[in-house]
């Protein structure tokens, strides 16, 4: 299947990967294996949704936030391959470190957001396991960050 035609069907335009902070990386390969970490919902060089879920933040402005810092995988895995994602054979693993209040439960629904947009664009390859983490902060005052495994060709 040719992944970025469907991100064209979806009217889905990677951005330019957010920029580094400090010495890091947003993606190291080792063999075919691709591991990206601290992808933030950065969109138009701020974050788009700050705060804690089940606080400052609604359900489902925090699950479109997960789906931001996916297109930002996104961009970040094109980048790496030249600017296609046709080189993705499998999305092992997602983990979603959400940010939120102490009674809120959900953390699980705030990460499909990101996980129903890998499916949308990779199919089955799309699936994957994951794990939704709670926690009381993340860099910016963002309310979800991203650590994500790729397969590639």
């Amino acid at each position: 299947m040719d992944y970025d035609k469907k991100l064209e069907e979806l009217f889905i335009e990677l951005p330019e990967p957010p920029h580094l902070v400090g010495g890091v990386l947003h993606a190291c390969r080792i063999g075919n294996i691709m591991y990206l970490g601290g992808i933030l919902p950065f969109s138009e060089g701020k974050i788009a949704v700050k705060g804690r879920v089940g606080l400052e933040v609604r359900l489902d402005n925090a699950k479109l936030a997960a789906r931001i810092a996916a297109v930002n995988a996104l961009a970040v895995i094109s980048s790496e391959f030249g600017g296609t994602l046709n080189n993705v054979k499998k999305i092992i693993n997602v983990t979603g470190y959400i940010a939120s209040g102490g009674e809120f439960r959900e953390h699980f629904k705030v990460l499909d957001g990101a996980s129903e947009l890998f499916y949308q664009i990779f199919g089955a390859a799309g699936k994957h396991s994951r794990n939704a983490v709670g926690c009381s902060s993340l860099p910016y005052d963002a309310c979800i960050e991203l650590s994500v495994i790729v397969e590639t060709k």
